[in-house]
C-alpha cells in the first residue's frame, strides 16, 4: 500500500494550524492557516528559513511543515 492510498492529490488537509496541499506524491504547498506564507515542502526539505538554517546544523532536522506533510502522507 503506497502512502498516496490515503491522501489525495490537489486536496487540502488541515494539520494543526497548517494546510497541506499535495501537488504530487512528494511535493506539497504548506500554508499557514491565515495564508501568510506558502512554502514548497517535500518529505525531506522545505524552503522555510527555519529548515534552511537548522538543517545545516542537524541534517535530520524536520520543520513543522515537513512534519505536517509527512503526517498527511502517513510517513510518521
Amino acid at each position: 500500500m503506497s502512502n498516496m492510498d490515503k491522501a489525495k492529490l490537489h486536496e487540502p488537509y488541515q494539520v494543526g494550524d497548517l494546510v497541506v496541499y499535495l501537488a504530487d506524491e512528494n511535493l506539497a504547498y504548506v500554508i499557514d492557516y491565515d495564508c501568510r506564507y506558502e512554502l514548497t515542502t517535500t518529505p525531506d526539505s522545505c524552503d522555510c528559513c527555519t529548515f534552511l538554517f537548522r538543517s545545516r546544523i542537524d541534517p535530520k532536522f524536520q520543520c513543522r511543515h515537513i512534519k505536517a506533510l509527512r503526517s498527511v502522507l502517513g510517513l510518521d
